[in-house]
């Protein structure tokens, strides 16, 4: 009993002890909250109240403004590379990532211009060039395909109806002479019409003669055809047609004995004596063609044979899937070596463009929705600004405004210079964001 009377008294008194540091602590929960509500509501509404060391850093303690406004009112301001909202009105380190701040001034223009010390400049490497006005010449490279030349085909449809009797080609490709025979035709059609040039030439009557002609030349009967039936005075029940160049057959789509009828294309005989080549040509390269620019053409058979020709042709229309231009050159073929289906690597040599105002392309940076470059406005101090870039010829760009002749441009460090994204950010954050 005495025991347990022991243990109950000890437990008592630790039960006493943990609530009063319950309640202490809640106590002290509470001072602290409505501390901190006091120093809310004073900080709201009362702009002389005293702040800590660390605060004072960041805000003016007379109205509130922070260094990041004031920066934008003077005329310089140190602040961090990687970390732009960090901004201080003297020189240190940055407290986020420990490198130095950079000091940067706004020009009277509005420009960011930013100094650098000989020692940085000399470890950035910083290579520059004058904008200077010149002439630009565009080499355009891309890929054509060799085809057949719409001017030099013959299609050969009759205008009767009638059936296929011999037919002397045999498949697509087939060479073609000229004068050669390529198929008979029998019509009930050219039957008729023969007999009726017969008894006109029996008549004696030229007006006659000379209308029955005309209506077999308009059946399409050919003049060597009529000439053999005004000589030998016979109707020809299968009329012969020949070939009226020299050629090969391009498409090919009867067979002996079929019926065909007005608009029935038998043959069609391709002149292989001159090709077009078709070159694709992108939207951005458009406009340094023009007509008889000089074209080197290696094709993809024959890599080691270099051709040369001229633009003939720049269509007017782009096309609707890849949105680029379509350029014509018509070449020779005497031999009948360019093939059409063959591909072949193009050279166009665009230009040249006069008195234009140019930079190295190197120099400047895109960002996807704008252009701008790092201008060296004075020894160790550069700025950025927005362009507008024209042609583009390999190593050399046109500006067409943001730059004026004799300005010098960074085209080697200017990323390490600055960046318009790190900038853009930094303005947008420095009136929200604070380092404490």
């Amino acid at each position: 009993m005495k025991t347990t009377r022991i243990f109950l008294t000890i437990a008592t008194i630790a039960i006493l002890m943990l609530v009063g540091c319950g309640n202490d602590h809640d106590e002290h929960a509470h001072h602290d909250y409505d501390e901190h509500q006091a120093h809310d509501h004073d900080q709201e509404h009362d702009h002389d109240h005293d702040h800590d060391h660390d605060h004072d850093h960041e805000h003016n303690g007379d109205n509130g403004e922070t260094l990041a406004d004031r920066a934008l009112g003077e005329s310089s301001y140190y602040t961090c590379p990687m970390h732009p909202q960090i901004v201080r009105d003297e020189p240190g380190r940055c407290p986020i990532c420990g490198m130095n701040l950079v000091e940067r001034q706004r020009a009277d223009d509005g420009e960011i211009s930013v100094d650098l010390s000989p020692g940085v400049l000399q470890t950035m490497n910083i290579r520059t060039a004058e904008v200077r006005r010149s002439r630009l010449f565009r080499r355009i490279d891309t890929i054509g395909r060799i085809e057949i030349d719409p001017s030099g085909l013959s299609h050969i449809h009759p205008r009767v109806e009638g059936w296929i009797g011999e037919l002397d080609v045999n498949a697509i490709g087939e060479t073609i002479d000229r004068g050669q025979r390529l198929f008979t035709l029998y019509s009930r059609e050219l039957v008729n019409m023969q007999e009726e040039y017969l008894q006109a030439l029996r008549s004696g009557r030229d007006s006659q003669i000379q209308a029955t002609r005309q209506r077999l030349e308009v059946l399409d009967m050919q003049d060597r055809v009529i000439d053999r039936l005004e000589r030998d005075r016979q109707v020809m029940t299968w009329v012969p047609w020949y070939a009226e160049r020299d050629g090969y057959v391009s498409d090919m789509d009867v067979r002996r004995g079929m019926f065909v009828s007005p608009g029935t294309e038998i043959l069609q005989i391709a002149d292989p004596g001159t090709v077009w080549l078709n070159a694709d040509v992108f939207g951005g390269q458009i406009d340094w063609l023009a007509d008889e620019q000089m074209v080197q053409i290696q094709r993809t058979s024959h890599p080691e044979e270099r051709l040369r020709g001229q633009v003939d042709y720049i269509y007017p229309e782009l096309s609707p899937t890849t949105r680029t231009a379509r350029v014509r050159v018509v070449l020779d073929n005497p031999n009948g070596t360019l093939r059409p289906g063959d591909w072949a690597g193009v050279t166009i040599f665009g230009g040249p463009k006069e008195n234009l105002l140019i930079i190295p392309t190197e120099a400047i940076i895109r960002t996807g929705t704008e252009e701008r470059v790092v201008i060296r406005e004075a020894e160790g101090r550069f700025s950025i600004r927005e362009i507008h870039a024209g042609l583009e010829s390999g190593p050399y760009t046109e500006i067409i405004h943001g730059l004026e002749e004799g300005e010098v441009v960074v085209t080697s460090g200017q990323f390490l210079i600055d960046s318009e994204a790190n900038i853009r950010a930094g303005h947008d954050r420095m009136g929200g964001q604070h380092d404490h």
